[in-house]
């Protein structure tokens, strides 16, 4: 979702709205139904900690 599809301002805009919505849909889905999102990404400074305590 870093690039757009589109070239145009108004079409850009559309599909950044429509992302936007579907990942918070995504979002509802998973805390209705009791699902926690997985956590994929972790920050610089956690990994870093992770690495200096093995």
């Amino acid at each position: 979702m870093r690039r757009a599809r589109y070239l145009s301002l108004q079409t850009t805009h559309l599909e950044h709205v429509f992302s936007a919505v579907a990942f918070n849909l995504i979002r509802l889905d998973a805390w209705w139904n009791g699902h926690a999102l997985d956590r994929t990404r972790v920050s610089h400074l956690a990994r870093l900690d992770l690495f200096l305590a093995a």
